[in-house]
């Protein structure tokens, strides 16, 4: 009889997904226009994406690249990194910038994690700028956690500030995406805005938004430097007409993933669970990492038996890309091997935001 009634309670609630992209009919309407007008290449809408990007943003140069990873080949370029040079990261920093150093073949170095923290320590982040002296260091705000650059002693070192998972936060405090030297947002379907997939590449210094600029393919180009080498990274007109309507409706995405992460975190105040999200007015919640004293195929079991799909913190940190043990990076290790993330994308209901709080609440 209890079994009967299990199967028929399951049968009753639907699978919430962990991410479903928050896409509308307007753009799927505008990538259409797009196609039926044969705007398949890189032209005008790519260039009214880049303007509103800037005008929205208040920045002063903005470049579009095809991909996360092209933002951060190009960036790295731009900032003259080459073989061996240090640049320094979180482990929990995008993989993207891990292969685009690689490719550069530069070294990744990277420093664990402030306990209960989703950002580099402090203390050890200091002694490593003093030991190996990288050229350039790159912060993310991981899980749209914002990360205060001031608190670190950068030694005046050029930063690359990925932005990707707080675009358009509001912060007294920190002016995101304009931190460093080079500000990088991603667009891919697990960031804040999306054009599918896709970057941009902000900066104030004139000289690096040029070269940038023209290290892309440009054909309509009058002026070309036959040494530099250029790349097929342009975004298409069809993404960037995706990512004007995205722009658009960033405020109803903040002001929703906000109302979200605050039933979650007061269930997470009830239990003896952790998140480690420090400024709930500010903070944007793009992903939400739940930290459980539990063995994790055990919690995500429980996860699946009430059809709530979970995902790790990261597919892999950086530390396990480059073969190092995990007892090196405690701090980090365990955010991986302890932490789920839970959905909390805009188009979730009220009733499944209410399973996942219960859930969180059910799990001892």
């Amino acid at each position: 009889m209890a079994s009967n009634a299990l199967e028929k309670f399951n049968a009753s609630k639907r699978n919430i997904e962990y991410h479903r992209p928050t896409f509308s009919k307007e753009e799927l309407q505008t990538v259409l226009d797009c196609l039926v007008d044969d705007l398949v290449d890189t032209g005008s809408v790519v260039d009214k994406f880049e303007k509103e990007f800037k005008s929205t943003f208040s920045h002063k140069n903005v470049i579009s690249v095809n991909s996360l990873f092209s933002a951060y080949h190009l960036s790295l370029l731009a900032l003259g990194i080459k073989d061996n040079d240090n640049v320094l990261l979180s482990p929990f920093a995008p993989l993207s910038a891990y292969y685009a150093i690689l490719l550069l073949r530069a070294n990744p170095c990277i420093v664990d994690l402030g306990k209960s923290s989703f950002h580099m320590d402090v203390e050890s982040f200091n002694k490593k700028v003093d030991e190996i002296q990288p050229k350039t260091i790159i912060f993310d705000h991981t899980f749209g956690c914002l990360v205060n650059l001031k608190n670190y002693d950068c030694k005046e070192i050029p930063i690359i500030e990925d932005y990707s998972e707080t675009v358009g936060a509001d912060s007294d405090t920190i002016q995101v995406g304009k931190q460093g030297i080079i500000g990088i947002c991603g667009l891919a379907s697990t960031h804040v805005i999306t054009t599918g997939n896709g970057a941009v590449i902000s900066t104030l210094n004139d000289s690096l938004a040029e070269f940038i600029r023209n290290s892309k393919i440009n054909l309509n180009q009058k002026k070309k430097s036959p040494s530099l080498i250029r790349y097929g990274y342009n975004m298409l007109d069809f993404q960037a007409a995706m990512g004007i309507e995205q722009i658009s409706k960033l405020g109803i995405i903040i002001e929703r993933k906000k109302k979200i992460a605050q039933v979650y975190l007061q269930a997470v105040l009830s239990t003896s669970h952790e998140t480690f999200f420090k400024n709930a007015s500010e903070d944007q919640f793009n992903r939400f990492p739940i930290i459980i004293k539990k063995p994790y195929e055990e919690v995500e079991r429980y996860f699946k038996s009430l059809l709530i799909g979970t995902e790790k913190t990261a597919g892999e940190p950086l530390f396990k890309e480059m073969g190092l043990s995990g007892s090196e990076f405690p701090n980090s290790e365990r955010l991986y091997q302890r932490g789920h993330c839970i959905p909390i994308y805009p188009n979730l209901t009220k009733d499944n935001v209410s399973r996942i709080a219960n859930s969180i609440k059910g799990l001892y």
